[in-house]
């Protein structure tokens, strides 16, 4: 049974577009993979933006970060 997660920012899409996105990676696993559609899982994870992180910022904070650098420059 193939399973496919992904993460995103909580908030970053609508539950239309999480529907949406998941057909279409059922619809690629089944075509390339040849895996039967009906076994075919999909998983979306939201993760609160505080909780990803980069170079040791949050992403709120890294954001703020290329903000003030974006003014400066």
């Amino acid at each position: 049974m193939p399973l496919v997660e992904m993460y995103f920012g909580k908030g970053a899409l609508t539950d239309e577009q999480k529907a949406e996105l998941s057909r279409k990676v059922t619809d690629l696993v089944v075509r390339e993979a040849k895996q039967p559609q009906q076994y075919t899982w999909v998983i979306i994870h939201e993760v609160p933006m505080e909780n990803w992180m980069v170079d040791r910022l949050t992403l709120p904070e890294l954001r703020a970060k290329l903000m003030e650098k974006k003014s400066k420059g």
